[in-house]
């Protein structure tokens, strides 16, 4: 069931649409193991990545599920999450105030005292007032420090707006899974986009058993910085997990909504394991959260100036 403006509070966050999975509890603990995580020291490039013009597996999700094969004109991605640094600029230079902001508050994910064992998320979500990308926890919180993760609680008009003033716009679900999927030529184990071949996270996603405790074997509990785990082929990061990304793609079956792509820290083997290319969600586009952030596309090369605008922070 997508998150919607009516369930606050509850604030229901699952995997709308279909794209989810389901997994047994304790397999994240099979497919992790005790190994440490494969993981490279943060990135700090801003820039913006080409993609060719090539041809994407649309919605491929292992056995029995192909995709299509849909080709994809060149375009250039950012090689990861708008960050608050990047966001900040963006808000000095226009005077821009988020919807969260205007409208007093935003959903946070807040881990229950106690769990019941059911995926009822009235256990761990809630609307907070005062929460917005500058006080991504509630009012007393901040982002000092923390230029260089992604900013959050930006809704889909707030992202737009963004883009804008960038020169770019939000992806639609072929481009982002085009950039996700980079070369991908030939069916993928959907655990594979998360972990490695010898079963360590190489991406953020939850760890233990959700919503209890994130064991943090991916070396981060709650959102990490932009740029901390490897690269694809490309030279894209974080296209999976850490925070789920808007894109302009409107979601068929919910009026007023929009797909976002990539799962996020909350993603976790017992919970709906949207930690893979295919998966998406449909979200109302008027409602952020503590963990939906974006990136930007654009359809010809970024010029110098727009370099230096993604640089800023």
């Amino acid at each position: 069931m997508p998150m919607t403006r009516m369930a606050l509070v509850p604030v229901v966050l699952w995997l709308g649409l279909g794209g989810g999975v389901l997994a047994p509890e304790g397999s994240r603990q099979e497919a992790g193991g005790g190994n440490s995580p494969a993981r490279i020291q943060c990135s700090r490039d801003t820039r913006m990545v080409r993609v060719p013009a090539g041809t994407v597996l649309l919605g491929e999700d292992g056995e029995g599920r192909e995709g299509r094969s849909v080709e994809v004109p060149e375009f250039w991605i950012d090689s990861h999450e708008v960050t608050n640094g990047q966001f900040a600029a963006f808000v000095a230079a226009t005077g821009y105030v988020t919807e969260a902001e205007r409208e007093g508050g935003s959903a946070v994910f807040v881990p229950p005292p106690h769990w019941d064992g059911s995926l009822d998320s009235a256990q761990w979500w809630r609307f907070r007032p005062g929460a917005s990308w500058r006080h991504p926890e509630g009012p007393e919180s901040t982002i000092d420090g923390k230029d260089w993760y992604p900013v959050v609680h930006v809704t889909f008009a707030d992202a737009a707006a963004y883009a804008r003033w960038k020169g770019a716009e939000l992806p639609d679900v072929v481009q982002w899974e085009r950039a996700a999927r980079a070369e991908q030529r030939a069916g993928r184990d959907p655990l594979s986009w998360a972990f490695d071949a010898q079963g360590r996270p190489i991406a953020n996603t939850w760890q233990g058993i959700f919503p209890m405790r994130d064991t943090g074997q991916d070396r981060h509990t709650g959102i990490a910085p932009v740029g901390c785990f490897q690269a694809n082929s490309l030279g894209v990061r974080d296209m999976i997990g850490n925070v789920w990304e808007w894109t302009r793609s409107s979601a068929p079956s919910m009026a007023g909504s929009r797909l976002l792509k990539g799962g996020s820290y909350l993603c976790s083997m017992n919970y709906c394991a949207n930690f893979r290319a295919a998966a998406f969600q449909a979200q109302e586009q008027d409602l952020g959260a503590s963990h939906i952030g974006f990136r930007t596309v654009r359809r010809a090369p970024p010029s110098p100036a727009a370099r230096k605008t993604a640089s800023m922070r």
